[in-house]
């Protein structure tokens, strides 16, 4: 998690908008005018790892030094809040379990592909190289468990070196990880067709227009009839119609036109 380095270097409004547009421009994340400080703070410390002087002396670095690829996979790590735990957003997730699976069964029982294939939980996809690795490595520490009951987490995880515990192996070999920046199409070109995408709580980090950028990449992505699972703070109703929403008993779910329209998930009020 991000923890911020105390440095005495200002952040212009000058720099704060070209930083803010190079990270926008790249990465898809936005900060608002008034969060000029929040950068400065994830910022700094990279500052002080490459004795610059300046932001703008950073800028410049991000976009013209030799070593600008590898700067900008470092920062990326820095602008948001890479935390969350197991069993977030329960309702959504029991959706997704007992009712979106089983639409997905009843639509593949009738064809030749039996495999499903979801973005983020059986295939994993992530800009960060720091994330990607703690993610392969599937070791947690005891706030993670917090939503998780005693007897779940003994039946998915066994005890680690240095952590609380990390999923067992036959589980890990399920899931594949892949570098990627949700905002590129290129990064999706490798994938197959996916029925479900699982991107909650990323969306709240970008701006209208590059969320409607990112979206129609799910929407090419997905397969006819297939799924979007958003956060519960993120919502396409003054975005984009691309996707039907069906309402559920504390849970959204986004879903894509396809053939199999009478399957389509009954909403609950």
């Amino acid at each position: 998690m991000f923890q911020p380095i105390d440095h005495n270097v200002d952040l212009s409004e000058e720099e704060f908008r070209l930083l803010r547009d190079l990270i926008h421009e790249r990465f898809g994340l936005f900060f608002d005018d008034n969060q000029r400080s929040s950068l400065r703070s994830r910022l700094t410390g990279r500052l002080a790892s490459l004795d610059l002087q300046s932001f703008e002396d950073y800028y410049h670095y991000l976009r013209f030094g030799p070593q600008r690829g590898d700067e900008l996979q470092r920062m990326v790590t820095h602008p948001t809040n890479n935390e969350t735990y197991f069993y977030r957003e329960m309702p959504q997730l029991q959706v997704f379990a007992e009712t979106v699976l089983r639409s997905i069964k009843e639509a593949k029982s009738a064809g030749p592909d039996r495999t499903l294939r979801v973005l983020s939980q059986v295939i994993g996809m992530d800009v960060d190289q720091v994330a990607l690795e703690k993610a392969r490595r599937a070791a947690y520490h005891h706030n993670s468990f917090r939503s998780l009951s005693p007897a779940v987490k003994e039946r998915h995880f066994v005890p680690a070196a240095g952590a609380a515990a990390q999923v067992k192996e036959p589980i890990r070999r399920l899931v594949s990880f892949r570098a990627g920046n949700l905002v590129d199409a290129a990064s999706y070109a490798p994938l197959p067709r996916l029925d479900v995408v699982f991107c909650r709580n990323v969306l709240i980090y970008f701006s209208d227009a590059m969320i409607l950028k990112v979206v129609r990449l799910f929407h090419q992505a997905l397969v006819p009839g297939g799924y979007l699972f958003l956060g519960h703070a993120e919502s396409l109703s003054r975005i984009t119609d691309l996707f039907t929403p069906i309402r559920f008993q504390g849970a959204m779910v986004y879903r894509k036109e396809g053939p199999h329209e009478a399957r389509a998930l009954p909403a609950v009020s």
